[in-house]
């Protein structure tokens, strides 16, 4: 189901600044580039770290413990994810850390880099430099700017007991091998089928791509990933439609129990403060409203809530944050709202299916027959 959707309202909130006089320890390495991920043990408080070329394991006071080399390596955009043998341009390449994601019913860390197509490994959650394992699938983006977002959720076969990892990726051009990668896709964390999409079908799977006449002037950003009652959601920027210069914020959404991703559907999502319209979701983190905040929000405590930061478009580069930011809250229950408002507008004959870089964009047709489970 896809459709045409309309904008939600927030409550927005100015950025405070942390004071430097609070910050009681730090952890840094001068021989990196960059630090991209970090990852927090919930049940021990270890400190996970993916860097440019670098993973790290650091006690929960920030003590090294484990650094592994990942990176540079011999690579190559013409090189497969088996093989780089034959490739004329290979060369030195850096492994730069796409996703570092903690799976906690196996007590594993997965990590995963730009090399090779954008593979990921497993390692040992007491020790990342034990018993790694290597796993020859393209999932993550394969360079060092295009984004990648991951994050694990309950999926096919068999949610909530069945686990899987929820991964959405911006195409890049130059490598024959990008194609087969999906935007957004779930993938296995079965021991036999590590990281092969979840759910396939003939035509059909728990994966979505951008046709291929769009792909390659239509780029998605994902900036967030998350999972609140029973639906995983992605927080993107894009164009407005594939014709405009325009570019927004949208929430994704698809259903956990959904094979085929039928229930794949998208929501402009909208910041505005002071008179400012905010477009481009820059952060975000969901948690518990809390007290205060459920009050003003019309929900209770222990609800979700998404906090996200935006800035205004530069105005000479409209994919390009400005200096111009403000943090907006939403309740979880409206967002969830607003999907099923638009939906059953769409199933009401009403408007357009919208995403045209996925399929061409059809008018909603009435549907008479109940609105299937994981629309709701």
């Amino acid at each position: 189901m896809r459709s045409s959707l309309t904008l939600l309202a927030a409550i927005a909130f100015v950025v405070a600044v942390a004071d430097p006089t609070d910050i009681i320890r730090t952890f840094g390495d001068k021989k990196v580039q960059a630090f991209n991920h970090l990852v927090v043990d919930k049940n021990t408080g270890r400190v996970y770290i993916g860097a440019v070329n670098r993973l790290y394991q650091l006690s929960p006071d920030l003590d090294l413990v484990v650094s592994e080399e990942t990176g540079p390596k011999e690579d190559s955009e013409d090189c497969s994810v088996l093989e780089c043998n034959n490739a004329q341009n290979k060369k030195l390449t850096d492994n730069v850390n796409k996703a570092l994601v903690i799976d906690y019913t196996t007590t594993r860390l997965i990590a995963c880099g730009s090399l090779f197509q954008g593979i990921c490994s497993v390692r040992n959650l007491q020790n990342i430099s034990d018993g790694t394992q290597e796993i020859r699938e393209a999932v993550v983006a394969n360079n060092a700017t295009a984004s990648t977002v991951a994050f694990i959720a309950p999926g096919p076969p068999n949610p909530p007991v069945s686990q899987v990892m929820y991964v959405g990726v911006t195409f890049t051009l130059g490598s024959p091998y990008r194609s087969e990668v999906p935007a957004v896709s779930s993938r296995s964390l079965d021991k036999d089928r590590m990281f092969a999409i979840a759910q396939t079908a003939v035509t059909t799977g728990t994966r979505m791509f951008v046709n291929s006449l769009a792909r390659e002037r239509y780029p998605i950003t994902y900036v967030y990933g998350f999972s609140s009652d029973g639906f995983s959601y992605f927080l993107t920027t894009q164009m407005r439609d594939t014709t405009s210069g325009l570019y927004i914020s949208k929430l994704v959404r698809v259903c956990h129990d959904d094979e085929n991703y039928y229930s794949y559907t998208e929501i402009p999502i909208d910041c505005t403060s002071d008179g400012r319209k905010y477009n481009l979701v820059q952060a975000a983190y969901v948690g518990k409203a809390g007290s205060d905040l459920a009050s003003d929000l019309g929900i209770t405590a222990q609800d979700d809530v998404l906090f996200a930061v935006f800035s205004e478009s530069d105005p000479v580069t409209a994919n390009k944050p400005s200096n111009f930011s403000a943090l907006c809250v939403y309740s979880l229950k409206a967002i969830r709202r607003k999907f099923m408002q638009n939906i059953k507008h769409c199933f009401s004959g009403n408007g357009q299916r919208g995403l045209d870089f996925i399929s061409p964009s059809h008018p909603c047709v009435l549907t008479v027959s109940p609105i299937r489970h994981y629309f709701l």
